[in-house]
């Protein structure tokens, strides 16, 4: 009479294993998840920051421009020169040319530093959806494993022992050397 009992204990604990083995798995992946979407979050709050400092590091280039450009054309009026055309309106237009290769390089690095960005949220949210899918999967896989285990031991939708063969070999059992030893 005692033998039942034995697959039922094993049963329980084995089930008692799998939904703890599930549930941290599920854990683990949904906190990869949240933190790759954090992730995601901060590089895209960085990018738009980068934004902020090109437009504010080409604002501050083109006041420079503007600044120089004007001081110029004030020496050239106060010395007398025209400042229209000659040599203050070349010094004029050197320092123009030379303040747009500059505003080009700053434009250049901020579309540079916004595709890594953009790359680098591409990335974390894959990860994201990787760790949700793996979460989904141990789920998945944890209840079926957790099933598995009731119903190799004869516990289930039968009750205890009341399923026709609750192995894969009909009648025989694992513990068909053990039932013999007992004279069961």
């Amino acid at each position: 009479m005692c033998a039942p009992v034995v697959p039922l204990i094993a049963a329980g604990l084995g089930a008692i294993g799998s939904g703890i083995s599930m549930a941290s798995s599920i854990g683990q992946a949904r906190a990869q998840a949240a933190a790759a979407d954090a992730n995601a979050q901060a590089e895209s709050n960085a990018a738009q920051i980068g934004q902020q400092n090109m437009r504010d590091a080409a604002l501050q280039q083109y006041r420079q421009i503007a600044a120089v450009t004007g001081q110029q054309r004030m020496l050239a009026a106060a010395s007398g020169d025209a400042v229209g055309y000659g040599t203050s309106a070349n010094a004029q237009d050197d320092t123009r040319i030379l303040g747009q290769e500059n505003l080009a390089r700053i434009y250049a690095q901020g579309d540079q530093n916004l595709m890594g960005s953009d790359v680098s949220v591409a990335n974390d949210l894959g990860q994201a959806a990787v760790a949700s899918n793996r979460a989904n999967a141990a789920l998945v896989g944890g209840l079926f494993n957790l099933g598995s285990g009731l119903a190799g031991s004869g516990v289930g939708l039968f009750g205890a022992g009341s399923a026709p063969s609750a192995t894969a070999l009909g009648g025989a059992s694992q513990y068909a050397s053990f039932k013999t030893g007992m004279g069961l």
